[in-house]
């Protein structure tokens, strides 16, 4: 009768539990990530690049509280113009004095899919110059098993955010920059049987 009873308990106790609900680590590979920005200047676009030193989060896909963080090397960042990048990395990012942009979780909104494609926005801050922003990062992550990839973009607020403008009389830039990410081989590992 007791295991009956302790049966039947169990049986309530996982039928209440959401379906698919789990723990995850999720690991991007720098080697398998990239990183671009633009930024709109007088008469032409500027293109460039960054490199992401390690990214790992930990999301529960239950309440949606996140935790953990993405950090690239501010010193990566290139346009492949060498005055420009100067005055950019002595000027704008001060790079030899702030070496990591980090972006910290807090929490996503929207569902994370254990399996399949899930839209969804990390909430978090990103720490630029020694000072957090908040910040929301839409995504698309697509899950296959145990590996999955990652596309993301944000639009930075830099100037609004105590950074330098570089622009002079004759050339004027934009005042926000476009950040995309695009990852493969995202590891995926369930820290908790959904």
């Amino acid at each position: 009768m007791h295991r009956i009873i302790t049966s039947v308990l169990l049986g309530v106790i996982a039928a209440a539990l959401p379906v698919g609900a789990a723990e995850l680590n999720i690991h991007l590979s720098p080697e398998s990530t990239s990183i671009d920005f633009t930024l709109k200047a007088t008469m032409h676009t500027v293109h460039g690049t960054a490199s992401l030193d390690r990214a790992d989060f930990t999301i529960d896909t239950e309440s949606g509280v996140a935790t953990g963080e993405a950090v690239v090397v501010s010193g990566s960042a290139d346009t492949d113009n060498k005055k420009r990048d100067k005055k950019m990395h002595s000027k704008v990012l001060l790079s030899s004095e702030h070496q990591r942009i980090v972006i910290r979780a807090e929490r996503i909104e929207g569902s994370l899919n254990l399996q399949g494609a899930s839209e969804i926005t990390l909430i978090g801050t990103m720490e630029l110059l020694g000072a957090d922003h908040p910040i929301r990062v839409p995504m698309t992550v697509i899950i296959d098993g145990e590996t999955a990839s990652v596309d993301a973009a944000i639009s930075v607020p830099y100037v609004e955010w105590g950074l330098v403008d570089p622009s002079t009389f004759f050339l004027k830039v934009g005042k926000e920059v476009p950040v995309t990410v695009h990852a493969e081989g995202v590891t995926v590992q369930s820290l908790s049987s959904p």
